[in-house]
């Protein structure tokens, strides 16, 4: 499961990761600050090559990506630690836990795509955890999987570099949920990050015919003000596009805001209003997610606004769309991909 990283520059003494933003400078014998890239005799390496802490088939809409191959199923992995500082984090068991490193299950690539056959899936997901820190692992599963026409998808915070998304593309990155956590001040603040680097790549992704989704989990007193709300979908419209899904997450207390700050879960009336605010800047397609069976999770025709899309319980129910990806009522043109 320690396997050399393809990314990295020696700096005097030291060798820099150039996976993520962080671009960490690691002393000899040191890991970085996810824990799972270390200086071994002035050489950077994984240690969590092919180290799955997490494994399951999911619906794609659980990603969430709701525009992309609906009612398939991905397999889905992920592994230990993050390159994140979220308090919240709805999944710290393994998400904040670098300690576990060596302690998951090795699965190679050949057997992932074997594993991915039997249980009748359309594609890869990397998730669950910060999807780059398996970099390489991801590259050499997206090949094979291009090989025998499977789909390749990352759900994760969008701040790798411009270099590692460049190759993940060029390896056959087909989708990526992006989590955009809040404005700048609040990325900074809660997640030790610059968030105008994860804007970059939701660009550089489009621009690269990648299909992307974002999603917000919305925080009582933190990023759910209107204002906040309103910049936000403006920034995506004229950004990204009207037509980029956005999706609304509610959140639920999880680790250090379970205890250590507690703060309640999202109230439903919150996210609709933010539902409200998105529809008002113009966005054709918002989401609200976390709330079963809400009918905010349903796909609606921005023109006609009857129903095309129905979901239940993050599975797909119900598909309107005619045979051109056009609404049955009034024809106009959905962008979703099948």
């Amino acid at each position: 499961m320690i396997k050399e990283a393809l990314l990295q520059k020696i700096k005097d003494s030291k060798v820099q990761c150039l996976t993520c933003e962080r671009r960490c400078e690691i002393d000899e014998g040191q890991t970085g600050f996810c824990k799972t890239r270390k200086n071994i005799a002035g050489k950077l390496y994984t240690l969590v090559y092919g180290e799955i802490a997490s494994i399951s088939a999911n619906p794609i809409e659980k990603k969430p990506l709701y525009h992309f191959y609906p009612g398939s199923f991905a397999l889905t992995v992920g592994t230990w630690s993050c390159n994140f500082t979220c308090p919240w984090c709805q999944n710290f068991r393994i998400s904040k836990a670098p300690e576990n490193t060596g302690k998951g299950k090795f699965l190679s690539p050949e057997n992932f795509i074997e594993l991915m056959k039997k249980y009748k899936c359309k594609g890869t997901s990397f998730s669950f955890n910060e999807p780059t820190l398996l970099f390489e692992y991801s590259l050499e599963v997206f090949h094979l999987a291009k090989k025998e026409g499977f789909y390749n998808t990352y759900v994760t915070n969008g701040y790798m570099t411009e270099e590692a998304l460049k190759t993940l593309i060029h390896h056959g990155l087909d989708a990526m949920n992006i989590d955009i956590k809040g404005n700048a001040q609040f990325v900074r603040k809660y997640c030790g990050a610059d968030v105008e680097k994860i804007w970059r790549n939701a660009e550089i992704a489009l621009q690269n015919n990648v299909w992307i989704e974002i999603t917000t989990l919305i925080i009582p007193g933190l990023n759910n003000d209107e204002k906040t709300l309103r910049e936000f979908a403006k920034r995506i419209k004229n950004e990204l596009g009207e037509n980029i899904p956005w999706h609304l997450n509610a959140y639920y207390p999880a680790y250090e805001f379970s205890w250590k700050t507690y703060i309640p879960p999202t109230s439903t009336e919150t996210l609709e209003r933010g539902y409200e605010i998105a529809k008002e800047e113009g966005l054709n397609y918002v989401y609200i997610g976390n709330i079963p069976n809400h009918p905010g999770q349903n796909t609606y025709c921005p023109k006609c606004k009857r129903i095309l899309i129905e979901r239940d319980e993050l599975r797909l129910k119900e598909y309107y769309l005619d045979s051109e990806g056009k609404c049955y009522n009034c024809k106009e043109k959905i962008p979703v991909i099948n």
